[in-house]
């Protein structure tokens, strides 16, 4: 099967998906960065791209809906190919008080509504991504079914998968620092530090001057503007290797983020044994599965209740949990699992 995948940007999760769909597919990829300067040339660039060689590709895949969306879309009506539009988050929700949400922007939201309406078959990543009461955060109505009208096209959930890069042996011997925190995020705005819950992390972090917390992935413009205890390490983004000597360094792993769709960074460092700490927005209750422990609302004093809950645990009770995290994601969100879904759902509208 040809298929063309379709991405703002060039993310790893997406280099991910290309790579396991090309070893039983040919997969062509359009991935131009989409922002203001660039989206009129973007537009010229897919529309010439789908006029020479639309007539070769079988199928479309398109990661999140949005102006880059559009035009593949229209494509895949007026010829008759089947359009697949991958549901990942941003673009089934809007925050406009903290500036985050596809959804807040009404010519984007017209793109996404066109894109998801004409699409043949619409994948979220979870179920949250549908319909969804934010009680942790402001107990908004998010979800596509909450910011459009009735669409009938096909809904199909696949969740992300992963391959962990360790085993249980090497998790039963890792060496964990005692009272040890991490969180990975990408945060190069203030509304990605709020979203992913770091300043309730950095005052909660006060009070346990005996824990580590370390955060990986803040960009050198906001960590200028945080007021750092010391008691906290913040990094900017790291590479794999180097993540992995962290997530095996790590005892908890933190994420009260606002809002997500299903967190790869959470599903990674539970894969090296980190017990989780998560707020229950978008898929993380479906990940953790009650594992670990849960923040009901975005507070400081929520937080704090979970970290100490975490660090009351017996060193026995850690070696059990941190096992349970591991096979959680190994058992139940691998990568076959989701590229086999995909090629699943692909053949059924063939």
């Amino acid at each position: 099967m040809k298929i063309l995948y379709i991405s703002s940007g060039n993310p790893t999760f997406v280099r991910k998906d290309i790579l396991l769909l090309s070893k039983r597919n040919i997969v062509k990829s359009l991935l131009y960065q989409w922002n203001t300067v660039n989206t009129p040339l973007n537009f010229i660039r897919q529309f010439a791209y789908l006029i020479l060689r639309l007539k070769k590709i079988d199928t479309i895949i398109i990661m999140f809906a949005g102006y880059w969306s559009v035009v593949p879309t229209l494509f895949g009506k007026i010829f008759n190919k089947k359009v697949f539009i991958i549901l990942g988050g941003t673009d089934c929700v809007s925050y406009p008080e903290f500036n985050y949400g596809s959804l807040r922007k009404p010519l984007l939201k017209r793109s996404i509504y066109y894109s998801i309406k004409n699409a043949t078959c619409l994948l979220p990543v979870h179920e949250s991504l549908i319909d969804f009461t934010n009680s942790y955060y402001d107990n908004s109505k998010q979800g596509l079914k909450n910011h459009f009208k009735p669409i009938k096209t096909d809904i199909r959930t696949i969740y992300n998968g992963y391959n962990p890069r360790v085993s249980q042996t090497t998790i039963e011997k890792s060496i964990r620092n005692p009272n040890s925190f991490i969180t990975v995020a990408l945060v190069n705005s203030k509304t990605r530090m709020i979203l992913k819950g770091i300043d309730l992390i950095l005052e909660s972090a006060r009070e346990f001057p005996d824990a580590s917390f370390t955060i990986i992935g803040v960009a050198e413009k906001v960590k200028f503007q945080l007021d750092i205890p010391g008691n906290v390490i913040i990094h900017p983004p790291m590479r794999s290797e180097l993540l992995t000597e962290k997530y095996l360094q790590s005892e908890f792993v933190i994420q009260p983020s606002i809002s997500e769709g299903f967190p790869n960074a959470l599903c990674e460092a539970m894969s090296f044994g980190c017990i989780p700490i998560v707020s229950p927005v978008g898929a993380m209750p479906k990940i953790t599965e009650n594992i670990g422990f849960t923040v009901k609302k975005r507070s400081k004093e929520e937080l704090s209740a979970a970290i100490r809950d975490a660090l009351s645990l017996s060193n026995d009770e850690k070696g059990r949990l941190r096992l349970l995290s591991h096979a959680q994601i190994v058992n139940n969100f691998s990568e076959s699992e989701r590229i086999s879904k995909f090629e699943q759902i692909i053949e059924e509208y063939k």
